[in-house]
């Protein structure tokens, strides 16, 4: 009687686990999304801006979508002019006089570096956080208006002009030098 019990037990087994694992993919919690600060949400506030911005915002050329440009201009003249000038271009952030980058350079060319300096700044470089100050609506048409402004520092004529002064310059360091 006892070995009659193991060759059911044997043979049904298989089966038991099949239905307990058909029965835990019908039934299991797995399709539900996670709510916003539950326990099993895990994004920290860094990860939901930025991905805010890359799945809601950029289009596939990188710009912003949906930013009201000319609300996005009175709030940068507003909010950054005094800092990065009426074009952007007052602060070199860079540190390269010979490959400048402003925030038109910026937020064309690196979207995502752009929001993340706006929104959580950059204190080796002086920019300060501006996630609790800013609604995200307004950052969204700042962003936007950002991608507008000039991106090079000179037109082909003055970056022809300041390497002539240079190498004027380095003429006359030579000269010094060799006296």
């Amino acid at each position: 009687m006892e070995w009659n019990f193991w060759k059911k037990f044997v043979c049904a087994a298989p089966v038991l686990y099949g239905v307990a694992i058909g029965v835990d993919l019908c039934l299991g919690d797995s399709s539900e999304k996670v709510l916003p600060g539950s326990a099993a949400d895990t994004l920290t506030l860094v990860d939901k801006r930025m991905a805010y911005l890359v799945y809601n915002l950029l289009d596939s050329n990188g710009m912003i979508v949906g930013a009201d440009l000319q609300r996005g201009e009175d709030l940068f003249m507003r909010n950054c002019r005094p800092c990065h000038g009426d074009d952007g271009r007052r602060m070199n952030l860079s540190h390269d006089m010979w490959h400048p980058r402003y925030i038109g350079t910026t937020a064309h060319d690196e979207a995502p570096t752009f929001w993340y300096m706006m929104n959580f700044g950059d204190s080796a470089r002086g920019m300060l956080p501006y996630i609790d100050e800013i609604p995200l609506s307004e950052m969204i048409d700042i962003a936007g208006f950002a991608q507008t402004l000039p991106r090079h520092p000179w037109s082909a004529q003055e970056a022809a002009e300041a390497m002539r002064e240079d190498s004027i310059l380095e003429a006359k360091r030579k000269k010094a030098n060799q006296q």
